[in-house]
């Protein structure tokens, strides 16, 4: 990916469009495999920011349940 400082919805947004341009069958097959490189590229990049989000929203129903069972030494 050119541009490092991208954020989740407009990968995910390129990621849609990719997408659309190889189903459409307009692209050659050399496109194709240009498109579908970026494609994987992009993906890898939601899925590192989704299992990023994740780990914080696990961190934060930890926390919650330490604070409602009355364990708020942190």
């Amino acid at each position: 990916m050119e541009n490092k400082n991208i954020t989740f919805e407009q990968a995910n947004e390129l990621l849609e469009k990719s997408v659309s341009k190889m189903e459409s069958g307009e692209l050659t097959l050399e496109q194709t495999m240009e498109e579908y490189a970026k494609a994987c590229e992009l993906l890898a990049f939601c899925m590192k920011q989704l299992e990023q989000c994740k780990g914080k929203i696990i961190d934060i129903n930890e926390k919650i349940s330490k604070l409602s069972k009355g364990d708020d030494n942190e």
